[in-house]
């Protein structure tokens, strides 16, 4: 047999390596489409069998309480329709665990009028709505839910369950806009049965309840993702709170009102003139939020003063997720570094709803030769004067001209690498409103000069 024809007929009797591989490519494909379908049919079947699972436990509930007289539906801890259902309670199916929300309001209809229209509806109880929503974790680590809701109408004629309107209002304090599904918990230990009481804000921020309680002191909460947290808090001789508690008193539409911020971030930044970082500063820091103020009228904030240290390599310090406000931080004693001025040129920093704030504290070694000035108003030291026009001079040739005062009062020199030779220098300071001033500083190091103007 010739060469040629055993060659022919090897390739006739076997696969070559590219068939071979690309048959196995097609058994993988396939595997893997087989493996991802059935994975998602279980996945599929396992989560339709949940969801049934808590339609039953909601349908469970709703029948539970549709088998109650009238006068028994409602929550253990309820501010105005106390009783025995529990607000939240665990229960376990197909090895998962159901979180159970029961929830029980009155209703005021505007078939008959309502407590703020005219004429004034004197009885606004007019039935309860009862809210039951059962939710749970799926296989994928998602929050599921189902939920329904049923009206309950009293026997006979309507009568007052007594109590009074509690309203409750809570808004964005920066649009000034509502704030819809704010969560408000209520608590009050003194009185009988207690209150522990949890609400959610509507579309429009608001919270109406016909028949609350007749009580004082209510403690109340209120949280909402991505928002500052709202405390009332208890008035003492030497602290008024912003927010007090809670009173519902009897024969008044009881009306709270309440400012809600987003929460904001903030980095804390130490550098050099030229922006570079200079870390392990230590630095204090308060503000924030006004709580209240003390008995002399001073203000308390949410933050009280803290010291931090900023790092080492990159010079920041953060602080994430905390309340909008002004900030006063003041950096520690440092035998090293001198502070000169803040970036931006403000002191306290204010730090605005939602925003990523960065202040800089901008420093310089207090060994090189340069320029630290400050421009101050005579009639009043401690008011600086912005934008005042400094030159530096030396022996007759402008070294910088015109340079702008910060809104602190501060310029410094140098801007760049550059230093300032040591010796003396012609200062000349130019401000709207006050007499120019001309006058001699000898640099020697960091040298610190303040200058108050006079008024014309």
């Amino acid at each position: 047999m010739s060469l040629e024809k055993k060659i022919k007929k090897n390739k006739k009797a076997g696969f070559s390596l590219v068939e071979v591989m690309v048959s196995m490519f097609i058994i993988t494909i396939a595997f893997l489409s087989f493996y991802t379908v059935s994975n998602f049919g279980t996945r599929y079947i396992i989560e339709a069998k949940n969801k049934l699972a808590a339609i039953a436990f909601v349908n469970e509930k709703m029948e539970i309480i549709r088998n109650l007289a009238y006068d028994k539906i409602g929550t253990q801890g309820s501010l105005d329709i106390p009783g025995n259902l529990l607000q939240t309670e665990s229960v376990v199916a197909n090895g998962r665990t159901y979180q159970v929300e029961t929830a029980v309001r009155y209703f005021d209809d505007s078939m008959d009028g309502t407590i703020s229209s005219s004429p004034i509806d004197l009885i606004p109880n007019d039935y309860k709505i009862v809210d039951v929503k059962v939710s749970w974790v799926d296989s994928s680590g998602q929050q599921k839910s189902v939920s329904a809701a049923s009206r309950f109408v009293p026997p006979g004629l309507e009568t007052s369950a007594g109590g009074s309107p509690l309203s409750i209002n809570v808004i964005d304090g920066e649009t000034l806009l509502p704030i819809s599904q704010a969560s408000v918990n209520i608590k009050n230990t003194i009185i009988t049965p207690q209150i522990n009481d949890t609400i959610k804000t509507d579309d429009e921020g608001h919270i109406l309840l016909p028949s609350a309680r007749i009580s004082s002191g209510n403690r109340l909460t209120i949280t909402k993702s991505g928002y500052e947290n709202i405390e009332t808090m208890d008035a003492t001789a030497s602290f008024v709170p912003i927010y007090g508690h809670v009173n519902v008193i009897a024969g008044f539409l009881n009306t709270y009102n309440y400012i809600q911020n987003r929460l904001a971030n903030l980095t804390v930044k130490t550098v050099d003139y030229q922006d570079n970082p200079i870390g392990n500063i230590e630095f204090s820091i308060s503000g924030g939020k006004i709580m209240g103020h003390d008995n002399l009228g001073n203000n308390i904030f949410s933050m009280a003063s803290t010291t931090g240290t900023t790092d080492s390599a990159t010079g920041e310090k953060g602080y994430p997720a905390i309340s909008s406000g002004n900030y006063t931080i003041l950096m520690s004693p440092n035998t090293q570094y001198q502070l000169i001025d803040y970036d931006p040129s403000a002191f306290p920093y204010f730090l605005s709803p939602g925003s990523d704030g960065v202040y800089r504290l901008r420093l310089a070694d207090k060994n090189i030769n340069a320029l630290f000035l400050e421009v101050g108003n005579a009639e009043n030291p401690s008011s600086p004067i912005a934008d005042a026009k400094v030159t530096l001079v030396a022996n007759g040739v402008d070294i910088f001209t015109d340079n702008l005062s910060s809104l602190r009062g501060i310029v410094f020199y140098p801007a760049g690498a550059e230093l300032l030779p040591l010796g003396t220098y012609t200062l000349k300071i130019n401000a709207d409103g006050y007499v120019p001033y001309e006058g001699s500083v000898q640099i020697d190091k960091l040298t610190h000069e303040i200058v108050q103007l006079t008024k014309n």
